[in-house]
């Protein structure tokens, strides 16, 4: 489960996951919700992803929340078999990935957090090698 993309076809959006992550935490004492339930190391997210964050207000809107789902565990539309290893991977280590469908516009992200918990990576669908 690698991106397809080279590595320099990321763009690091971790600064911006500072920022998620304070407003997270707020949000957090305001309703009472749990915090994030792993280590996501350094955020990136491909070109192409983040061309249409920066054409689109509301797919970025999507994206980000897509993630804080991700964090939250919640894997969004995946297989049995992926929730399965995403919940043993929790435990044990190993990759966690996550798709998600927006419910009203055609879109979709991925996201997969390393293994080693040393990145987490925002992609479209066909930039993920699901057979890696």
């Amino acid at each position: 489960m690698e991106l397809k993309n080279d590595v320099t076809d990321l763009r690091d959006v971790s600064d911006v996951v500072v920022e998620c992550s304070a407003a997270h935490s707020a949000r957090r004492k305001q309703t009472g919700r749990r915090s994030f339930k792993f280590e996501i190391g350094k955020l990136a997210t491909s070109e192409k992803v983040l061309d249409k964050m920066e054409e689109s207000r509301s797919f970025a809107d999507f994206c980000w929340s897509s993630f804080s789902h991700h964090c939250l565990c919640d894997w969004g539309v995946v297989s049995q078999e992926d929730e399965e290893a995403n919940d043993q991977a929790l435990k044990t280590g190993g990759p966690l990935f996550s798709s998600y469908t927006h419910p009203v516009e055609p879109w979709n992200i991925c996201i997969l957090t390393e293994a080693d918990r040393s990145e987490t990576a925002m992609g479209l669908p066909e930039e993920f090698d699901r057979q890696g």
